[in-house]
């Protein structure tokens, strides 16, 4: 029986150009598939969605939704149906989602 490790994704640990630095390694997320928290996706969205591209985050948010910071500094990756901001100035995971009809923010 294999036993899965879970990582826990920092937000520092994402950088602008959407790399990963993780133990020593640099893993560009771009075209990979990334688990989107329960509590973030539609129940008819799948587990993992693939990150199709990366915006700078200041030309989609005045300000980080959590902390305030303004201008938004850093990158969003977006999937089919949410987006993930890594939000280095507060440490924080925002995650947000298209609810096909409006946006709702989160935090995971």
């Amino acid at each position: 029986m294999t036993e899965e490790k879970v990582l826990r994704i920092q937000a520092t640990d994402v950088d602008t150009n959407g790399v990963w630095h993780w133990d020593g390694k640099e893993i560009p997320l771009l075209g990979r598939d990334i688990p989107i928290p329960e509590n973030v996706r539609l129940e008819m969205d799948p587990e993992r969605q693939e990150v199709l591209m990366l915006v700078n985050a200041d030309g989609w948010l005045d300000m980080c939704p959590k902390c305030g910071t303004a201008p938004a500094p850093g990158v969003i990756l977006v999937t089919e149906f949410t987006k993930m901001y890594p939000a280095h100035c507060c440490n924080s995971m925002i995650w947000m989602t298209d609810e096909r009809d409006n946006n709702d923010i989160y935090e995971a």
